[in-house]
């Protein structure tokens, strides 16, 4: 979907264009965030409760999951649970 007129894609174009690297870097951190703020929001809107190790899963799934095989995936996530266990006994 593209609600955006074209004189003003083209405007935000050259807006863009002039700024430095760095302010770039920055502006697609910012929005990055944002997106994983909304995310995360959202997710623990309908899974109250969740844990902080199930809502790195399910931001992974949402985010990243249909890049990925089945199995694929479920060895990323399996991956993830194994860390946080680690973690968790170190912290004991």
């Amino acid at each position: 979907m593209n609600d955006t007129s074209a004189g003003a894609e083209k405007k935000l174009l050259q807006m863009m264009m002039q700024k430095g690297e760095i302010e770039k870097l920055f502006m697609a951190a910012s929005i990055f965030d944002m997106a994983r703020s909304i995310t995360q929001s959202a997710i623990l809107e309908e899974m109250p409760g969740i844990s902080p190790s199930e809502l790195r899963e399910e931001l992974f799934r949402r985010w990243y999951g249909e890049d990925f095989e089945p199995k694929e995936r479920e060895k990323i996530i399996k991956a993830y649970r194994s860390r946080d266990e680690s973690s968790n006994l170190s912290c004991r």
